[in-house]
């Protein structure tokens, strides 16, 4: 076994183990492989290789990644679209995969809007309408919904549940 070879497992056996945990994309893998790899002597093309034969492996992919990362935000931490595509922008997704995978699974955010304050409306039962309003809005606008669709989803949650 030559040293380049050596080298090679030990980078491989990095990134299996980042990708242990979870399902990565392949910037966070790239820049977790540098990291690691500063002090040793490896390229980025000695990176590349390794991400060329995970995505070889299916262990690496992008498209995967957003399914597995919006199923488990929406079921988990509901937030609007504009937020689940600013979040997967910042972990290294392709804006074209992100439209991509959007067009093709579009999100109802009204109804979302509804599920997400539901859970929270025990809260403000006892609160004048001025201040549920102030509350159920700043929730559902830091969540990332547009002032539009926060105020239509409390104007039907009042009217039912008041």
């Amino acid at each position: 076994m030559t040293d380049e070879k050596k080298d090679l497992t030990w980078l491989l056996n990095k990134a299996y183990f980042f990708l242990k945990f979870r399902l990565r994309t392949k910037k966070e893998l790239q820049e977790y492989l540098l990291k690691k790899s500063k002090n040793k002597d490896y390229s980025s093309l000695d990176i590349n290789a390794i991400i060329n034969q995970l995505e070889k492996q299916r262990l690496i992919n992008d498209q995967e990644f957003i399914k597995n990362f919006v199923s488990q935000r929406l079921l988990f931490k509901p937030k609007s679209q504009f937020l689940l595509e600013r979040e997967l922008l910042k972990l290294g997704i392709e804006k074209k995969d992100i439209n991509n995978y959007f067009s093709q699974n579009p999100i109802d955010e009204k109804n979302l809007a509804r599920k997400v304050l539901l859970n929270i409306w025990p809260r403000f039962k006892n609160l004048p309408v001025e201040k549920k309003f102030k509350k159920a809005i700043g929730f559902l606008l830091r969540r990332g919904f547009s002032y539009d669709t926060a105020t239509d989803v409390f104007k039907k949650l009042n009217l039912n549940n008041g």
